[in-house]
C-alpha cells in the first residue's frame, strides 16, 4: 500500500482577496457613516468587513475557518493569535444581534445607532491584530517562488 500526502496548501491569495476587501468594505461603512446615511446600513456593511477581516485571519495562518458566525470565527482565530478579552466578548456579542450564519438557528435582528460605532470599532480593532511583518515576509516569498 502506498500513501501519498498532500503538499500543503497556503491560502495566501484567499488572505489577500479577503484583507483587500475587508479593508473596502471597512472604508465604505466609515463613508456611509459620515454621510448620514441609515446606522443599520453602516452596520451591515460594518459586519461584512469584520467577517471578512476575521477569515483573512485564518487565511493568513492556513486555517480554513469553518462556520462564519462570529462565534466560531472568533474560535477559529482565538487558536492562532492573542486576542483581547474585551474584543473577543464583544465580537461574540454580534450574533445576538446578526446570528444570520448560524448552522442551528437563523435570527437576525436590529442593530441600535450604538451598535454601528461598535462595530466600526471593532473592525478597527481587529485591523491591529493582523501580524504586518508576517504578512510582509509572506508576500516577498510568494514572490520569489
Amino acid at each position: 500500500m502506498r500513501i501519498e500526502f498532500m503538499e500543503k496548501k497556503s491560502r495566501y491569495d484567499e488572505f489577500e482577496k479577503e484583507y483587500m476587501d475587508s479593508k473596502a468594505y471597512l472604508r465604505r461603512a466609515k463613508l456611509f457613516r459620515d454621510k448620514g446615511m441609515a446606522h443599520s446600513d453602516v452596520f451591515n456593511v460594518a459586519s461584512l468587513a469584520l467577517e471578512r477581516y476575521l477569515v483573512a485571519l485564518c487565511y493568513l495562518y492556513d486555517v480554513e475557518p469553518f462556520n462564519h458566525n462570529y462565534n466560531c470565527l472568533m474560535d477559529s482565530v482565538e487558536k492562532l493569535i492573542v486576542v483581547p478579552v474585551e474584543l473577543n466578548d464583544e465580537i461574540r456579542s454580534l450574533d445576538k444581534i446578526f446570528d444570520i450564519c448560524s448552522l442551528d438557528e437563523y435570527y437576525h435582528g436590529e442593530p441600535e445607532v450604538s451598535d454601528m460605532e461598535r462595530i466600526i470599532a471593532m473592525c478597527d480593532a481587529v485591523e491591529g491584530l493582523f501580524d504586518q511583518e508576517k504578512i510582509e515576509r509572506i508576500r516577498l516569498e510568494t514572490k520569489e517562488n
